[in-house]
């Protein structure tokens, strides 16, 4: 745990750094509403553990500069505890500055739709999926270990058995083996 000295330098070398970014790339939004955010009554209240917590989240970013983007939450979590950060890089992202838009998630299909890609004229199709969401009981990618990734992967097998088992295909795994559990069946290989 940081004491107060330590924590307010770590934070005046983020902005520091967050500028720095700003002078050859205006359009970083990690970078803009990182500055606004660590100057607000929320970033300003983070404790020492959540200022290193906003920190991952923003690193990449920062790291990249000429990302327009470039911050990710670790935790679902992440998105309400540094609210006032990431609902303004989402709406920016999304053109969104009023607030007005609303995302709706729905995956129910219609079960009269026809997903044969061979009827659009596609001989194949080729689709990735990345842990890039969140599974309850999952950390989002930047706070994962490998054991965890090992875990999710295990957990969505399932779910590719059936689509594959539905449409076709095969699964090609960037997860070099399952550590105790033995080697990975899908392994890409050399």
């Amino acid at each position: 745990d940081m004491d107060i000295d330590t924590k307010q330098q770590f934070i005046n070398d983020i902005i520091a750094e967050c500028k720095s970014v700003l002078e050859e790339n205006p359009g970083n939004r990690c970078a803009k509403y990182c500055l606004e955010y660590l100057n607000s009554e929320e970033g300003k209240n983070l404790d020492s553990k959540d200022v290193v917590t906003f920190y991952k989240c923003i690193k990449t970013g920062l790291e990249n500069p000429d990302s327009s983007l470039g911050c990710y939450a670790m935790t679902p979590l992440d998105y309400s505890k540094f609210g006032g950060f990431f609902d303004k890089v989402i709406r920016d992202y999304h053109g969104d500055e009023s607030g007005d838009k609303k995302h709706i998630t729905d995956w129910n299909v219609d079960d009269a739709v026809d997903y044969d890609v061979k009827k659009l004229g596609q001989d194949e199709l080729s689709m990735r999926v990345r842990v890039g969401r969140n599974l309850i009981g999952f950390n989002l990618p930047g706070e994962m270990d490998k054991d965890e990734r090992i875990k999710f992967e295990q957990k969505m097998l399932p779910a590719f058995d059936q689509l594959m088992e539905k449409y076709g295909g095969k699964i090609h795994s960037l997860t070099p083996d399952f550590g105790d559990i033995g080697a990975n069946p899908n392994l890409i290989s050399k």
